[in-house]
């Protein structure tokens, strides 16, 4: 197997878990002969820059911006290490989110400079936002979408250099996950997971509805026997689910935990899920007993004209009965909410208030608060607002009035203050 392509994590980004889409292009391209070195350049640089957890994790445009060269200046070693790691490679790419873009153009800027022959690749979500704004260059390669088909032809066999929406259609015929040469235990004791790729559902604030174009998800048994091998090889019991949301099939979640309780795997586990009022309750009961800790749960506003114009698909009075539902089988679950949406009024905002009080007994948390934030600036308004901002920092006073337990770093964590 030679070697022909690295692919790189640039920081600053999340440090819980290993970054899983280098995870899962390596152990796809490997299975096809393809050989492949991942550089988890955030976690490294982390340990060697020393910055608080929070500096490294809070939004902000100016550290982003020059998070380059102050680790250029500190730690040129790494620098010099991947270099010469890379040296021989022909294809270089790079995962792209919004917080480590400044880094990787500035990273690829310098691997040109020092390889000119070399290629460079972009994927990762923030190359459709780059798409949108038509700025994406002519010199690279750009993949929009899933990038396992479009990396694996553009060292193979060619690809135009822009590749969009080229998907898997089918989930389970990927490898089983291989996170070496990371080790997945030095992030946390949770490993990150997948049983879906997109997201059925159309939320009007939702950028994650443009990131692909079909909804797919592995069989229940593909989900057991990969979470068997990991038990298995890294000797851990406790898992995170990154999909959008655990339960688009209600048959397909109770095959699912009746597996987890079947074979005694006896793990623990968290995920994201929907609200749903047909939801039955003895699924929550399953739910529970399979190992689930947690869920956390998009509600976005208590104000039912606000959830059709989010295009959320139930009302405030199927949220009560869902959150009831899973109070009763003593499933723990967070949720989060949006202010300040187009349209809304203050009517709005006291109903989501009222709402809040009203079922707090039966809401373990509120997880995240954020004003609306139009990512793909679909609206003629600037968001967010200050009225939103404003609506934000009301809330956060009337919790704390109200004795209601919030997460602290979930606060208007998805806006840059400068």
């Amino acid at each position: 197997m030679k070697e022909t392509v690295h692919i790189i994590q640039t920081p600053p980004f999340w440090l819980k878990t290993p970054p899983l889409s280098l995870i899962y292009l390596k152990n796809y391209l490997e299975n096809k002969k393809i050989g492949v070195q991942i550089h988890d350049l955030n976690s490294t640089l982390y340990k060697y820059l020393n910055y608080p957890l929070n500096k490294w994790l809070t939004l902000d445009d100016d550290f982003e911006k020059g998070l380059f060269y102050i680790a250029e200046k500190r730690a040129p070693f790494v620098f010099e290490n991947l270099y010469r790691q890379i040296q021989n490679s022909r294809v270089i790419g790079f995962s792209l989110l919004k917080r480590n873009t400044p880094f990787a153009f500035k990273l690829a800027r310098r691997i040109k400079n020092r390889f000119p022959d070399k290629k460079i690749v972009f994927g990762g979500p923030h190359t459709l936002i780059l798409k949108e704004k038509n700025k994406l260059n002519s010199a690279d390669f750009w993949i929009i979408g899933e990038g396992e088909i479009p990396l694996y032809n553009i060292l193979t066999k060619g690809e135009p250099q822009i590749t969009c929406f080229k998907e898997l259609p089918d989930l389970d015929s990927l490898p089983l996950l291989n996170f070496e040469p990371l080790n997945p235990l030095k992030y946390s004791r949770s490993l990150p997971l997948l049983s879906s790729r997109g997201c059925p559902y159309k939320c009007n604030f939702c950028s994650e509805k443009l990131l692909s174009r079909k909804f797919r998800y592995h069989s229940p048994q593909y989900i057991i026997e990969q979470i068997k091998h990991l038990i298995s090889k890294y000797k851990i019991d406790s898992f995170v689910f990154c999909d959008s949301l655990i339960n688009y099939k209600t048959q397909w979640l109770e095959e699912f935990c009746q597996l987890l309780v079947k074979n005694n795997l006896s793990i623990k586990w968290e995920a994201q899920a929907r609200i749903k009022p047909d939801f039955p309750q003895g699924l929550a009961h399953l739910l529970k007993k399979s190992g689930c800790f947690n869920l956390f749960i998009g509600l976005e506003n208590g104000s039912d004209r606000i959830l059709s114009l989010m295009n959320k698909g139930f009302s405030s009075n199927e949220a009560v009965r869902f959150f009831r539902k899973l109070k009763k089988a003593d499933l723990h679950f967070e949720i989060s909410l949006i202010f300040g949406y187009p349209h809304e009024q203050k009517k709005d905002y006291l109903k989501t208030l009222q709402f809040i009080k009203s079922n707090k007994n039966i809401i373990p948390k509120i997880a995240q608060v954020n004003p609306f934030i139009d990512y793909l600036k679909e609206f003629k308004d600037k968001f967010p607002t200050p009225q939103g901002l404003n609506k934000v920092s009301a809330f956060i006073k009337f919790l704390q009035n109200e004795k209601i337990r919030y997460t602290k770093s979930f606060i208007n964590n998805l806006i840059y203050e400068n």
